[in-house]
């Protein structure tokens, strides 16, 4: 992936990233009572449905468990915002690649116009009554199966998928997930790792290293370390270590040297001229 093609992966991550923290942040509010700056109303509104006021209590239970750990009311929340953004956003553009590779029908890529909501639909018709005629249920439905084998991302189980962006914003981060600039990127193996580390702004990171000049905090080290290590950096890294003990345990009679085309060749008249002593 060439420079240009980053920085619109950046711009776009970061954009996401923005859209769906603003998203969160308003339904912590507006529906469940859990202010920006930590404030949280004793009871639940009354304007809550029952299965509202599970999802309220498990909230709640997040961002207590998170000023515990010793941040303020106001961090508490924030930290929260961003990890519910970090998963809903990284579910989404796994799903996108696994789309490109035909791993999973059509899904993202027409939102629900996809071929694959579309097939789903069709197996259970009364989904049209449901305000956006079932298209997180389908879209779940994949998280839980792909997440029999993929757990650590796709658990719902996790309090940072809580939260599920409304139909604006949705729509907002599908286009911008479908945009023409970023066509070719979901096919690439890289593109989930970029992903990763540009959900951290170059702004957060150096202000971080301004303010802090030993981190304190598990997202003061993320800011710091958080970054993606690319293919040829992996595979320079793999063939110097596991091949090269290949190679010498093989006293160089090996094709691997041919196959790990990053391996530093060692001179062969330093490296294999011993012989073992006779006991």
């Amino acid at each position: 992936m060439d420079k240009a093609l980053r920085d619109e992966l950046r711009k776009a991550t970061q954009s996401i990233r923005e859209l769906l923290e603003k998203e969160f942040s308003e339904q912590l509010e507006g529906d469940f009572d859990i202010l920006r700056d930590g404030r949280i109303l004793p009871e639940p509104g009354p304007h809550l449905s029952a299965a509202q006021r599970v999802v309220r209590e498990k909230l709640v239970a997040a961002v207590e468990h998170k000023q515990a750990n010793g941040l303020s009311p106001g961090d508490a929340v924030s930290a929260y915002l961003r990890e519910a953004a970090f998963t809903a956003l990284n579910r989404f553009v796994a799903l996108k690649m696994l789309e490109a590779r035909g791993l999973v029908q059509e899904c993202i890529s027409r939102g629900d116009e996809s071929t694959g909501f579309k097939e789903f639909s069709a197996l259970a018709p009364g989904l049209v009554q449901l305000p956006d005629k079932g298209y997180r249920l389908y879209v779940e439905t994949l998280f839980d199966e792909i997440g029999q084998e993929v757990r650590v991302l796709f658990d719902r189980r996790d309090v940072a998928s809580l939260l599920w962006p409304r139909r604006p914003t949705l729509l907002l981060l599908l286009e911008q997930l479908n945009g023409s600039e970023l066509k070719s990127v979901w096919a690439g193996d890289e593109t989930i790792g970029w992903v990763y580390q540009y959900f951290n702004s170059h702004e957060e990171r150096e202000s971080i290293k301004r303010e802090k000049r030993v981190p304190e905090t598990g997202r003061e080290i993320s800011l710091r370390s958080q970054y993606f290590t690319p293919d040829h950096i992996v595979r320079l890294l793999l063939d110097n270590t596991l091949g090269r003990i290949w190679y010498e345990g093989r006293a160089g009679k090996t094709q691997i040297a041919e196959q790990c085309i990053h391996m530093l060749q060692p001179k062969e008249h330093e490296t294999f001229s011993r012989t073992p002593k006779d006991p």
